[in-house]
C-alpha cells in the first residue's frame, strides 16, 4: 500500500506502517522534507488530493488538526481518495469537554462528576477548551485559579485518584477497533474496559459518527471502574500501538472498507 502522511510524520507511526507486510511507500505533505521519503507540495487541499489521487495512493493519514477546520475530509472524499482522519464535528469530544461530558452523560459512559458548589477538596477545575486543567485545594484556592482563566468557559470537576491509561482507537464508521490493553491487568479491569469499549461503541454507532479515524480516550481507574478523563481526536506521538498482534495497514485497509468487526 502507498500511504500519504499529511502533517507530522511520528516516529511510531512510521514504525508501524514500515513494519506491515502490505507496506509499499510513504509519501508525506509536510512543511518540511523527510529523508528518504517524498514529500508532496500543494497550495491547497485540493491540489494536494489530485496529486494523491495521480499518485495512486491509497490512503492518507492526517496528522495535522488544522486542516480539518480546511474541509480536508470533504475534500479528499469529492475526490475519492481515502483519508483517515477524524471530521470537524467529532474534533468536538476533544476541542469541547461540556460537551462530551453532555455526550458521555447519555449514553452512560463513566466520567469525573461535575461539581456546582465543592464542599471538599481536592476539586479539578478544568477549561472547556481543553487549554487547561488544575487542582485546587481549598475555596480560596479555587477561587484565584478562576479569576486567573478569566474569559475562558470552566467548570469544577470531583477528583479522582488512581492509575491512568490511555486507549488508542480507530473508527471506521461502524465499529470500533482498540489497540492497547492496560498492563499489568486485571479480570475486573478488562470486564470494565469491555464495557466501556461496548458503551462508546454504540454511542459512536447511534451517533451516526461518520468519520474514519484514530482517536486516544485518556482513561482513569478509580471506585473499581473505568472514566473517561479526555478525548485526544487524531493521531499525534503520543498513540501507543501496543497489545495488539494486527498488521497496521491491513487494519487501515479494514477501516477503508468498514470491516473492523471482522478482525
Amino acid at each position: 500500500m502507498n500511504i500519504l502522511v499529511i502533517g507530522c510524520l511520528f516516529e511510531n507511526l512510521t514504525n508501524a506502517i514500515k513494519s506491515s507486510k502490505y507496506y509499499g511507500k510513504i509519501f508525506t505533505a509536510a512543511e518540511t522534507d523527510i529523508e528518504d521519503f517524498p514529500n508532496i507540495k500543494y497550495y491547497s487541499i485540493e491540489n494536494l488530493a489530485q496529486k494523491a489521487k495521480a499518485l495512486r495512493v491509497d490512503a492518507a493519514i492526517n496528522t495535522d488538526k488544522s486542516l480539518i477546520y480546511e474541509d480536508i475530509v470533504e475534500i479528499f472524499k469529492e475526490n475519492r481518495v481515502n483519508l483517515i482522519s477524524v471530521n470537524k464535528k467529532w474534533l468536538n469530544l476533544e476541542t469541547s469537554r461540556l460537551a462530551s461530558k453532555k455526550l458521555m452523560n447519555y449514553y452512560s459512559v463513566n466520567n469525573p462528576a461535575l461539581i456546582k458548589a465543592p464542599s471538599e477538596f481536592p476539586v479539578v477545575l478544568k477549561t472547556d477548551s481543553n487549554k487547561s486543567s488544575e487542582l485546587a485545594y481549598s475555596m480560596e484556592d479555587l477561587v484565584n485559579k478562576m479569576q486567573n482563566l478569566d474569559g475562558e468557559k470552566k467548570y469544577i470537576e470531583e477528583y479522582l485518584e488512581g492509575e491512568t491509561f490511555d486507549l488508542l482507537c480507530l473508527w471506521d464508521k461502524k465499529s470500533l477497533f482498540c489497540f492497547n490493553t492496560p498492563n499489568p491487568t486485571t479480570e475486573v479491569k478488562d470486564d470494565r474496559l469491555y464495557l466501556l469499549k461496548t458503551k462508546l461503541s454504540f454511542m459512536f454507532s447511534d451517533e451516526k459518527a461518520d468519520f474514519c479515524g484514530f482517536f486516544t480516550i485518556k482513561l482513569l481507574w478509580a471506585r473499581n471502574d473505568w472514566y473517561v478523563k479526555d478525548f485526544v481526536m487524531g493521531f499525534d506521538e503520543n498513540s501507543q500501538f501496543c497489545s495488539t498482534n494486527k498488521d497496521f495497514l491491513y487494519l487501515i485497509n479494514s477501516a477503508i472498507y468498514q470491516k473492523l468487526n471482522e478482525v
